[in-house]
């Protein structure tokens, strides 16, 4: 138990196997200006409350909530994804086959980035469901070791945008922010200018995957600083007009499967495919890259 603790924080932190982190296309970053106001508009959540499979108990109370400047600018006709909206607001038809892969960037550490199974599993819905071509694949820049903080993960996503091309974004954060630093407002504090980098590049919906429960009392820390960051980073999410944001809480995804995990934090391929089942899940229910 002592030696898989160990090994555990070593992959989280220092990077795992990370086998082939796709890189975007060169070109230029999309400009455009946009308006910013105080975003408050409500988004779906999927799960609430429940703890992980062998948990040290519940998770904080859902509060404290983090404000973001965020542009509030209307899409009108069909977006990018497929999804037609009218001048009185409501949503239409979803339409699938509207979104191609180098729209799509995921982000994040070794949650994703240890075996990219989580994007493997969304992208063979994906194809399943006529939304995505036989072939073609999402722009998974996650790197395991990566923290929100000391611009790692925003990185990953400026080097997506560089094509001008992303409209969805599929991310997790934070844990390592907690794991290796304790510092969780640090990760919402960066979580909040990356969003407004993405409003800036009219980005126009996030799906944001926050972690199940980490197994194992060398964990403690660790969920500690995850229970405290997890209602702030929800508010934030859930406060987004542009883009969009949509949070999923994996704890009751995960919740009694022991088998989700070997070392009390990674996903096995089992734990990878109810992930990317969940999350994709989020992303048919809201039009995200249909």
């Amino acid at each position: 138990m002592i030696v898989l603790g160990l090994l555990s924080i070593g992959i989280w932190a220092c990077g795992g196997t990370d086998d082939g982190d796709a890189s975007s296309n060169g070109g230029g970053t999309a400009d455009g200006t946009t308006t910013t106001t105080s975003g408050a508009g409500g988004s779906t959540t999927v799960g609430a409350g429940g703890t992980g499979p062998g948990g040290a108990g519940g998770s904080a109370a859902e509060g404290a909530s983090s404000s973001v400047s965020a542009s509030t600018g209307q899409a009108s006709s069909t977006s990018s994804g497929g999804e037609t909206s009218g001048t009185g607001g409501s949503s239409a038809e979803c339409v699938k086959g509207q979104t191609r892969g180098n729209q799509v960037a995921v982000i994040g550490e070794s949650f994703i980035a240890a075996t990219h199974g989580i994007t493997q599993q969304i992208e063979k819905q994906a194809r399943a469901n006529g939304s995505l071509a036989e072939g073609d694949r999402y722009i998974d820049n996650s790197v395991s070791g990566t923290t929100l903080a000391n611009d790692q993960i925003p990185s990953q996503y400026r080097k997506a945008a560089e094509n001008g091309m992303i409209k969805y974004v599929l991310m997790d954060g934070g844990g390592n922010d907690c794991l290796l630093r304790g510092d969780g407002d640090g990760a919402l504090a960066a979580a909040e200018s990356l969003f407004e980098t993405m409003a800036k590049d009219k980005v126009e919906k996030v799906v944001y995957f926050f972690y199940p429960d980490p197994i194992g009392n060398q964990f403690s820390s660790l969920k500690s600083c995850l229970d405290t960051l997890r209602p702030k980073m929800k508010a934030l999410c859930d406060g987004l007009t542009a883009p969009k944001c949509y949070w999923l809480d994996l704890r009751p995804v995960w919740n009694g499967h022991n088998e989700y995990t070997q070392d009390g934090i990674h996903p096995t391929s089992a734990g990878s495919i109810a992930t990317g089942d969940a999350v994709w899940e989020v992303m048919k229910e809201n039009c995200v890259a249909q």
